[in-house]
């Protein structure tokens, strides 16, 4: 069955007002955030945009074999960004004000782009977790933490873009881009999002209980749109406003049906399923059960312990730690086993006392 850039193959002829924006184009624009934009867009929205075909072609001289994305992101986004620079449907579309922020010492991996639509319409994509341990780091902090450094950004770079472009305001993201997005319009002020006609969250995690019960949070929920595939997991995580879109991936395993290219196409949609997979029921039941066990500073020193332990090995990226590498692996784990026998009795004890309840929120709903 086809996928985003199959489709891009089959409808990219159709114009947006032939065919008008919909959930795949959604997709197509939040994975087209994960591009690395840095020289081909400004970052400050007072300067040019650049249309997307000019875009690609600076791209291409930059990496003439496409960008290397790590082991995170999937390689096929340099496909996509290709086929959507070439279609009628987006070659006419413009890129402004690219944002792209690492800071070690605040936790904060943030990275966006406003998109302008041949309509004048604006989409505000950001990007999702990408290769580091830093933008891992600050998933975790989505546990136990209000705001996250990167949901204030997104809140700002919201406002900020809109100011300065008119037009109806669509705004989306995938993995924790999903979230950025939801939060970001859920902020907004009110002369910004009156403007607001669409959010989605692709397979994003949720919220803390504090943003959920917030009234700007239900405000903004009649025009969220939350993605997940039919055994999701990072979808499942934290808390969403109960409604959510199933759809069919290809893939068998929860966690791999993250990959937005195994999310089945037909014509202007998704293949919507009517339910969550048994096994997507049962992620929701183990995560929901897992996390509500756990206070928020508990949640917080397995964050740190974990990721001192990752961080002791000199990996900056997941591709780091040499996951599809079993000599260099086994020297990384080494090295974190030397790490975790540093480590007081509290930090050891905090470790084994969530895995442990992990696996028994796992057991009772099997």
């Amino acid at each position: 069955m086809p996928n985003i850039n199959d489709y891009l193959d089959w409808r990219g002829d159709l114009t947006i007002a032939a065919s008008p924006f919909n959930e795949v184009d959604n997709l197509i624009l939040a994975m087209l955030s994960f591009i690395d934009y840095s020289g081909i867009v400004s970052p400050d929205p007072l300067d040019a945009p650049v249309k997307l075909s000019e875009c690609y072609a600076r791209f291409r001289e930059r990496f003439p074999e496409g960008e290397d994305f790590g082991e995170v992101i999937p390689a096929f986004v340099n496909d996509t960004f290709a086929k959507a620079a070439a279609s009628v449907r987006f070659r006419d579309t413009y890129a402004a004000a690219f944002r792209n922020i690492h800071n070690e010492e605040e936790v904060v991996q943030f990275s966006a782009v406003t998109f302008i639509l041949p309509d004048d319409s604006l989409f505000v994509a950001y990007r999702g977790t990408d290769d580091t341990l830093l933008g891992w780091r600050e998933d975790f902090h989505l546990s136990f933490s209000h705001p996250v450094k990167s949901q204030e950004l997104a809140a700002e770079y919201l406002c900020e873009t809109a100011s300065y472009y008119s037009g109806p305001i669509r705004v989306g993201g995938h993995s924790k881009g999903g979230n950025l997005a939801v939060y970001a319009a859920a902020y907004a002020p009110r002369v910004i999002a009156d403007r607001i006609v669409q959010v989605w969250s692709n397979d994003g995690p949720g919220f803390i209980r504090e943003i959920i019960e917030s009234p700007e949070f239900a405000a903004a929920q009649e025009r969220v749109t939350t993605i997940v595939p039919q055994s999701s997991v990072i979808g499942m995580l934290l808390g969403h406003n109960g409604r959510y879109e199933v759809i069919e991936s290809t893939v068998k395993n929860g966690l791999m049906q993250h990959d937005p290219f195994s999310w089945q196409v037909l014509g202007p949609r998704f293949s919507h399923l009517d339910e969550l997979s048994p096994e997507g029921k049962r992620h929701n039941e183990v995560l929901a059960e897992w996390l509500d066990g756990i206070p928020a500073e508990e949640r917080r020193k397995f964050t740190e312990t974990i990721f001192g332990l990752l961080e002791s090995t000199g990996a900056k990226t997941v591709s780091d730690l040499s996951l599809n590498d079993p000599v260099a692996f086994a020297s990384k784990a080494a090295a974190m086993i030397r790490q975790y026998a540093t480590l007081d009795k509290d930090a050891k004890d905090n470790v084994y006392l969530l895995m442990r309840r992990l696996a028994e929120a796992n057991m009772k709903a099997r």
